[in-house]
């Protein structure tokens, strides 16, 4: 269905015309993954989101009653996702629907069974919802998952595409990432856990990809550390040897200790805590316990060997800062910062403290001088640590014409409060429209981060991973030709992973070619369903309606007060809900009942259902069978049942007769029940207690078991 209109733009009943750029190896790709599960290999700013919306058009035009879930890991990313489709494809506000950590659970239940045909979601809403039930995924005709090379372990999307496969009526999964990754044995994990059966990868030199690639240019800066940095780096590595050489010499380790690297320590200290807990014997597991610190103390001086070489002296001091703050808490500290060597080491390192790291400088030039050449340039500053991005924040500010700001994760540490969603939002905003022409950013913004006008990125240090070197050189050279640059300490940690990165990033590359020789198709436990259209006048009431929406913001208070007017109707269905089900007793009723009842009250079923999620989750109402709802109360009554009428109100309490035998009196410290109940002449049933005070008959109502008229 899918056309080139003519002969530039795609053309489809459901994509709005003249606005997606025909590009054949899109149009190949969607032609792919709209039959079969696939996982899309592409170079950044290549249109992955664009073809997951005109396979989600195709699945929405042919199947009339199937919906769709796009999923990507962070709040931005997922609003990101929603702008660009409500910008390609006809859909009517109420078609879409973006779901977060911050929709509360009780609401999100009507929002899955509403009439939205397209979910946008982060990946921990939809597990959670799916392991609490408020979620089933039969009528999703497709899933698509963002940034699909998180999939392996315990990440929420390998359980999602288990949930789906089991689930829906006939599964079709679209996986997309850069990056999958350099590890034959992850991209394996990968398809398997998101059950792919094709990978579609492209990369810049492809024939059909080589016209809509802009040109970005690499150079690599060298370094010479100082000599106050060398003395430090002795020291550092004098300590880190004698720990490396204990765990030698006892075989806990086997290879030379020249070669060890961070990840061999932390498999080593992964297999000594597997050791310690499977052994029981008590001078054995001292023995243990003792190389772990031993362990966990050459990790901490590897890990200060690399602050001191990629990073700089600075965070390097904020490290053992840290360190000495919480050696009464963690063993391993209180050993290093009791080590004689440790004072050697912090002489040394006070000693340099008024030295900056080479690349420091070299990051001013580098900045100095774009911005020379180009002043309407936009930057993207990447660094490991959040202390580096502060520093370097500071050392950036004094240059001229520099307009600098700090871009981080939301979570807050020690001294250091991390940045709201929104507040990243704003900073991408001011970066954009040029308030801001500097972010120095951790690896928050590696991913996903969509930002045009960023024509320059540096690298303060390399990192060795081919994932992360893929989605850092990704963010330029989206709309025009880009430029990288990547800073590194010659004859340390950097040039290892400098050369680590390129090594993986080919390898990946000669991975994803060949993957395929080894997929194989799933056995799916339904036909495939006969297409059921969209007619003709569907179509017009849908364009009708739709509107081509292109300013986020809008889209963000549009959604906001829609929550906002669904939890006001499902606070007050709650209320006339629970009525309806007292007057039914434990017999109950089903969704279909109640929402038949409500509707006369002007209630919608997504507000019905809501309300019934509100009133389980406070424990009021309980599930009799698949659909059929009761008040708890009358379900499990405790104490005896009594039938109450109420005979007269007086200001404080109430006169009421119990079996149609006794008078009793009814405070209000004594009634659990809805207040409604309260009126002359309402008859109830409920779990009640009778006791006298000075002779007069009291009840105390524990539940309302049932209405009686």
């Amino acid at each position: 269905m899918l056309e080139a209109y003519g002969g530039r733009y795609v053309e489809h009943p459901l994509v709005w015309p003249e606005t997606v750029e025909f590009r054949l190896y899109q149009k190949r790709i969607a032609d792919v993954a709209k039959e079969r599960n696939t996982l899309v290999i592409l170079p950044t700013a290549l249109g992955k989101t664009v073809i997951s919306a005109l396979v989600a058009a195709e699945i929405l035009y042919k199947y009339r009653d199937a919906k769709v879930l796009v999923m990507a890991p962070t709040r931005p990313l997922v609003m990101q996702h929603r702008n660009t489709f409500m910008r390609i494809l006809k859909l009517r506000e109420n078609d879409t629907v973006l779901l977060t950590g911050k929709t509360p659970p009780q609401y999100r239940r009507a929002v899955w069974e509403g009439d939205a045909r397209i979910i946008f979601s982060t990946p921990q809403v939809v597990r959670n919802d799916l392991l609490e039930q408020r979620l089933n995924l039969e009528k999703y005709g497709l899933l698509v998952f963002d940034e699909c090379h998180r999939a392996v372990k315990e990440y929420a999307y390998t359980d999602i595409a288990r949930f789906y496969v089991r689930q829906a009526r006939y599964p079709l999964i679209l996986g997309m990432t850069a990056s999958p990754g350099s590890d034959v044995r992850r991209v394996q994990e990968v398809c398997r856990n998101l059950y792919i059966e094709r990978v579609e990868y492209r990369s810049e030199y492809d024939p059909d990809v080589k016209p809509y690639i802009h040109p970005v240019e690499v150079e690599w800066k060298r370094v010479n550390l100082p000599e106050e940095y060398l003395k430090v780096r002795s020291q550092i590595r004098s300590m880190l040897d004698r720990r490396l050489n204990w765990l030698y010499d006892r075989g806990i380790i086997k290879v030379n200790p020249k070669y060890v690297t961070r990840k061999r320590l932390i498999d080593v200290g992964e297999e000594l805590r597997f050791t310690l807990e499977a052994e029981s014997i008590e001078e054995e597991r001292s023995r243990i316990f003792t190389a772990i610190i031993n362990q966990s103390l050459a990790l901490t001086l590897f890990h200060m060997l690399e602050l001191l070489e990629t990073q700089g002296i600075h965070t390097l001091r904020r490290f053992m800062e840290r360190v000495e703050q919480e050696r009464m808490v963690k063993r391993s500290y209180a050993v290093l910062t009791g080590d004689p060597e440790y004072k050697r080491l912090k002489t040394l390192v006070n000693a340099a403290s008024h030295v900056e790291h080479p690349k420091a400088e070299l990051l001013r030039k580098v900045v100095r001088d774009q911005l020379w050449r180009k002043p309407t340039s936009r930057m993207l500053v990447f660094t490991q640590y959040r202390d580096t991005a502060s520093h370097l924040v500071e050392l950036l500010s004094t240059v001229p014409g520099v307009r600098v700001e700090r871009f981080v994760g939301q979570a807050s540490r020690l001294n250091d409060k991390g940045l709201t969603q929104e507040e990243q939002a704003e900073l991408v905003r001011m970066l954009e429209n040029g308030d801001l022409n500097v972010l120095v950013a951790t690896s928050i913004a590696e991913e996903g981060l969509d930002i045009p006008a960023v024509d320059h990125v540096v690298f303060y240090e390399p990192i060795p991973s081919e994932i992360r070197y893929i989605q850092r050189r990704g963010r330029t050279g989206r709309k025009a030709p880009g430029r990288v640059t990547i800073l590194a300490a010659k004859e340390s940690l950097d040039m290892i992973y400098l050369y680590a990165s390129r090594r993986r990033t080919e390898k990946m590359r000669r991975i994803a070619k060949t993957v395929n020789m080894r997929l194989q198709t799933i056995i799916r436990r339904r036909p495939k369903p006969p297409p059921n259209p969209l007619t003709p006048a569907d179509l017009r009431a849908i364009e009708n309606e739709a509107v081509q929406l292109k300013a986020e913001p809008e889209i963000v208070k549009a959604e906001a007060e829609a929550l906002r007017d669904l939890a006001r109707k499902v606070e007050r269905a709650s209320r006339s809900l629970y009525m309806k089900l007292l007057e039914r007793g434990a017999s109950g009723a089903t969704v279909e009942q109640i929402a038949f009842e409500m509707e006369l009250e002007g209630y919608t079923l997504p507000a019905v259902k809501g309300a019934i999620g509100r009133l389980m989750k406070e424990g009021l109402v309980t599930e009799l069978e698949a659909g059929r709802y009761a008040a708890t109360s009358a379900v499990k009554a405790a104490g005896k049942t009594y039938e109450i009428m109420i005979e007269k109100i007086y200001p404080g309490s109430a006169v009421v007769v119990i079996d149609d035998k006794y008078r009793a009196r009814l405070t209000p410290q004594d009634y659990n029940g809805p207040p409604k109940l309260i009126k002359k002449n309402r008859r109830f049933k409920a779990s009640a207690k009778l006791y006298r005070i000075g002779g007069t008959l009291h009840v105390r109502v524990k539940e309302v078991v049932e209405v009686l008229d």
